[in-house]
């Protein structure tokens, strides 16, 4: 009766079904779209949902959102292995499917934990608990089988005066906040401490803008001036054999005109092929390179002579190099592939089971500073810029995001390098194939920025910085810890209740 009650009040499952139109909208608060603010109505309505809820409802109402989160997150993947790795389009849409259905168990879980584990009053569930749980499973979703972090909510407020809690907490810290904010939302018309959440919410937002206006890093040296080299070669034309020597010899002629500056950077895999069948093309470039004082760094992929094993990996002239750590699950290789080796017979991408470069990695030193430097989506990863930190004065992330042509996805991958530069409060230069490229300040503010699918240089002095901020000594360790202390408190208050 009680059970029959329950399907009356919630015909169709109508409140599963809004649920999964809302997680649907979420990623329209990311760039390009950027209604930042849409989070807010959105989070407090799956906060409102499973309050009070058994836990498998409140496990069915965040799956049912979180699903839709990650299917309009993520559907860009579409374009990399339908039109550009030659997987038949059902297999593409499935394989979506079947990683936003993964993905959606991480939020899903967080609820249902939250209501399975502790009771207390629906006002501290909703600004306390449900925010804190969704932070630690967001966390958990960026490591577990090598971790997928993206459209992370914190990463939409770069814009706003959230970001400057960047340098103390990080974009994880942030989507902290952002959840506080919903739950003071939803916990309003429904407690009799809803006055308090206007000044809760002002002051948290003050509380951004005055950390912003902190000078978190300190400028050493000089300016060094840099031309970031956007190549905009189509992906379906990348591999062509036709097409290989007229990419060598456009990246050579860009690269002589800019033979002024102190730094010259070509995007990801610029070079669409191996260091050891160009020899004689770098030799020639090192020696241009050596008369003008100009450092070059290129993306171009590297054997190990012992193992035959490959490397996606960016190099300089004077043969340092860096090897990318975080490889692109079935891209780049195949993970659990006793499991998963069947989708290989459909996917046909080029250097689609290459080798990881090992965390610790010589920084690259070049036009006299020690670099950070990440690989097409590694910088997704805070963890993965954190390793060359707080020794490197400048972050380098290449990419190629042609793999996903003219959708969302290249905005919202820089917007989260954005983000990348205001943790750590260094200047961040993209260059990427085909865009977005740019240069980015230390508050992850955009300097300069290359129009998309557009052939074109940016030439931009660059200020290296020295120091760390909060972020970048105690990452997200602060937050893990603190979060997980809060929620044993209120466990063991319940048992003890």
């Amino acid at each position: 009766m009680i059970e029959l009650q329950r399907v009356r009040q919630n015909p169709f499952y109508i409140l599963e079904i809004l649920a999964l139109i809302c997680g649907a909208l979420l990623p329209l608060s990311f760039a390009p779209y950027g209604y930042f603010w849409l989070q807010f109505p959105l989070i407090a309505y799956i906060f409102l949902v499973c309050l009070d809820q058994k836990p498998i409802t409140a496990f069915r109402r965040a799956y049912f959102f979180g699903f839709g989160w990650f299917v309009h997150g993520i559907y860009w993947l579409f374009y990399s292995l339908y039109f550009h790795g030659g997987m038949p389009a059902p297999v593409a849409v499935i394989t979506i499917v079947l990683l936003s259905a993964y993905m959606a168990l991480f939020p899903a879980l967080a609820f249902y934990l939250s209501n399975r584990l502790i009771k207390t009053s629906s006002f501290k569930m909703l600004v306390l608990i449900y925010p804190i749980s969704w932070m630690l499973f967001d966390w958990l979703r960026g490591y577990f089988l090598t971790g997928f972090p993206w459209v992370q909510i914190g990463i939409a407020h770069i814009d706003t005066y959230l970001s400057g809690y960047a340098p103390l907490v990080g974009g994880l810290g942030i989507g902290l906040l952002v959840t506080v904010v919903s739950g003071l939302m939803a916990a309003s018309p429904f407690n009799a401490k809803y006055k308090i959440t206007v000044p809760s919410i002002l002051v948290i937002y003050i509380s951004g803008y005055l950390l912003s206006q902190i000078e978190w890093t300190e400028a050493i040296d000089e300016p060094i001036k840099v031309s970031m080299i956007q190549g905009n070669i189509a992906q379906a034309d990348k591999w062509k054999p036709e097409n290989y020597r007229p990419t060598l010899q456009m990246y050579k002629e860009l690269t002589q005109q800019h033979w002024d500056s102190d730094l010259i950077i070509w995007p990801e895999t610029a070079i669409p092929g191996f260091r050891y069948r160009v020899p004689f093309y770098l030799k020639s470039l090192a020696k241009e390179a050596e008369e003008t004082q100009t450092d070059v760094m290129l993306g171009v992929f590297v054997r190990d002579a012992e193992s035959k094993r490959y490397y996606n990996s960016m190099i300089t002239l004077d043969n340092q190099k860096y090897l990318k750590r975080h490889l692109v699950p079935l891209g780049e290789y195949f993970p659990l592939r006793p499991l998963l080796g069947f989708f290989a017979q459909w996917v046909n991408i080029p250097m689609s089971d290459i080798d990881s470069g090992k965390d610790e990695q010589p920084l690259i030193e070049v036009a006299g500073q020690p670099v950070g430097l990440s690989i097409c989506f590694e910088d997704a990863f805070d963890r993965s810029v954190l390793l060359d930190l707080p020794e490197a004065t400048l972050l380098i992330n290449v990419s190629n995001d042609a793999w996903f042509e003219d959708s969302v996805q290249p905005w919202q991958h820089h917007q989260i390098a954005r983000m990348r530069a205001a943790e750590s409060a260094r200047m961040l230069v993209r260059v990427t194939n085909t865009g977005v490229s740019s240069v980015i300040d230390r508050n992850g503010d955009v300097l300069h920025q290359a129009e998309q699918f557009r052939r074109e240089v940016i030439t931009a002095d660059i200020q290296a910085y020295k120091g760390a901020t909060p972020y970048v000594l105690w990452a997200n360790y602060l937050l893990m810890i603190s979060g997980v202390i809060t929620l044993l408190w209120f466990k063991l208050k319940r048992k003890n209740d």
